[in-house]
């Protein structure tokens, strides 16, 4: 019996009608032609962005942090684990203090904006751990509203982190590392709201991210005055927001943070509180609302460990920082290297191996702030 449909007769003996026509040619050539367009794509979308000034950044999450948290085991006594906000993160340059320090693992843990308390606490409490601590503080971080800053990524490393996890962040923070194409801020849809704001395509970001979470700022890409403006008023307003605690009330706080770091000296580790320099118009404030004699320099005898402030530091305190807080990425690398030598010199990193630790030339241009108007960073690679 047969059907009729749209004028085709079908049957039982009708089964050509339905066969798929299959396109002339190999598969195997659609394929190559198909992965070479991809790769002209993508290549060239990638030349462009770099010709146009643009690096890699790595995305900075809990699933990349959570990795670097898991590996301060991994070297034992020769880990050093730097703490901290955003200073420490763009003020160290950690391939200057891999190559002044080769034997010891180098491990960033700092959080853009937050106070470093909760992780201190976490690593005190973490019988495995026995390394050196490298902790960025400021006086006013001392007290109850800071002890918690960063406890979501110490939450979220000990509740939700696991090795696959760890694994697939780490590949990719690979691809991201080389390649600017797979930014999230060179997304299509944000790409497409700038040009219409604008009528022009986002330019160069002066904040990298690198993949071992340390980060890099090019102060010469962003307009230093207003920036200079931005942070002497937003400080300005959080002094006056959170007025400091009285010297007596400070000490017992600083105290407090004295048993975390007890319970890693006790294990054979070290902590070393660093004040990291502000400048200018901030640092007046800094010291004004918290004098360095009658809190910074008290700190040492409450907490029991090791400071470094970079007022004492010759080589330190000569630096400028541009936006009044941070240092530029030509700066860091000078500003490791004394900050190295501090270490030796107060044993906080010992040499373990014969070989003396080698202390590689900084540019020299990079003892003050960059000029505005400066050579783009298009050819740093």
């Amino acid at each position: 019996m047969l059907l009729s449909i749209s004028g085709f007769k079908l049957g039982s003996n009708s089964k050509s009608v339905f066969k798929r026509s299959v396109p002339d040619g190999s598969w195997k050539r659609i394929l190559i032609t198909g992965i070479i367009i991809f790769l002209l794509v993508f290549g060239g979308l990638e030349l462009f962005w770099r010709v146009n000034g643009h690096l890699p950044s790595v995305v900075d999450d809990y699933d990349l942090w959570s990795y670097y948290r898991h590996r301060v085991y991994d070297n034992g006594v020769k880990t050093v684990v730097l703490l901290g906000a955003s200073r420490i993160q763009l003020d160290i340059s950690t391939g200057m203090l891999k190559k002044i320090f080769p034997d010891y693992l180098i491990i960033q843990l700092a959080v853009d904006g937050r106070q470093p308390i909760a992780v201190l606490k976490d690593l005190a409490n973490d019988k495995c751990f026995k390394g050196i601590v490298i902790c960025s503080m400021f006086a006013g971080w001392v007290g109850k509203e800071n002890l918690y800053s960063q406890q979501d990524y110490v939450k979220y490393y000990h509740e939700n982190s696991n090795p696959f996890k760890r694994l697939n962040r780490l590949i990719m923070s690979y691809v991201q590392e080389y390649f600017v194409i797979v930014d999230p801020y060179l997304q299509l849809k944000r790409i497409l709201l700038k040009y219409k704001e604008s009528g022009k395509l986002p330019g160069p970001r002066y904040l990298i991210t690198k993949r071992d979470r340390s980060r890099m700022a090019d102060y010469s890409l962003i307009n230093v005055s207003e920036q200079q403006k931005y942070r002497i008023k937003r400080i300005g307003e959080l002094y006056k927001k959170n007025p400091p605690m009285a010297p007596k009330e400070w000490l017992k706080h600083a105290a407090k943070i004295g048993r975390y770091v007890k319970r890693i000296t006790e294990r054979g580790g070290k902590v070393v509180f660093i004040r990291l320099p502000s400048t200018g118009k901030h640092w007046e404030l800094d010291n004004k609302f918290y004098p360095k004699k009658e809190y910074w320099d008290k700190i040492a005898s409450v907490t029991g460990a090791c400071t470094i402030h970079f007022q004492d530091i010759s080589g330190m305190k000569q630096l400028v920082c541009p936006d009044t807080s941070h240092l530029d990425y030509r700066q860091a690398p000078l500003f490791t290297r004394v900050m190295a030598e501090e270490f030796l010199k107060q044993h906080i990193i010992e040499v373990l191996t014969k070989s003396a630790p080698r202390f590689p030339a900084a540019k020299p241009r990079g003892i003050g702030a960059p000029r505005i108007g400066a050579p783009s960073r298009k050819a740093t690679s």
